[in-house]
């Protein structure tokens, strides 16, 4: 059976059958947007009481931490691609900068942490202190799941590099293609709402 067809049946399925993993996923990331819409709607409840709420100026660490994470995004797509076009030495090396990147965005996190605790905001501190602590936290646990996926991913395609049985089965079967696909597809998501959660801090914050 053509090989290509099978890997965009898997894929892409049909009208009625979706992957069960992708099916799953969505409805892992659905679940995800609402925990942070709910967490974001009670800031700016608690925002309203000005009696208690402490302005301070947001780290621009963070506006690094946005741009490695817009990167990471690119470099796992384009890992992705190349994947498909079976490059896999290409391949290899833009999901080992994916990788890096994924983990220098969660040190950019500590940084602007400490920051804040040089600015006197601790998390037992002011509510808006707290806030972004937990906010940010909440956020860099869901993405330290996607590092372990993607190094799980990054140590076998480096460990097999020479085991030519190995790429022919990257190449005959389309659930590894899948596998791929659901990494990335949750990486871009957990990217873009780190972007939504920049931009709600940047207006929420002096």
């Amino acid at each position: 059976m053509d090989v290509t067809y099978k890997r965009d049946n898997i894929l892409k399925g049909s009208s009625s059958n979706i992957p069960p993993q992708k099916f799953a996923l969505w409805l892992g990331m659905a679940s995800m947007t609402m925990y942070f819409a709910a967490i974001t709607s009670a800031f700016i409840v608690k925002r309203a009481d000005f009696n208690s709420w402490a302005n301070f100026k947001l780290p621009d660490i963070f506006i690094v931490s946005t741009v490695i994470v817009i990167l990471c995004s690119v470099l796992l797509q384009l890992a992705y691609n190349n994947y498909k076009k079976t490059n896999y030495k290409t391949y290899r090396l833009l999901l080992g900068l994916s990788l890096f990147a994924g983990i220098s965005f969660i040190g950019t996190q500590l940084v602007g942490w400490t920051s804040l605790q040089n600015y006197g905001i601790f998390v037992d501190g002011n509510p808006s202190g707290s806030f972004l602590y937990y906010i940010s936290g909440a956020h860099g646990l869901h993405l330290i799941g996607g590092i372990v996926a993607l190094l799980i991913t990054f140590v076998r395609a480096i460990r097999n590099r020479k085991n030519e049985i190995y790429v022919l089965q990257q190449i005959a079967d389309p659930k590894r293609l899948l596998k791929l696909e659901l990494i990335v597809t949750f990486w871009h998501y957990i990217d873009l709402i780190w972007v939504y959660l920049f931009i709600f801090f940047k207006v929420n914050y002096i």
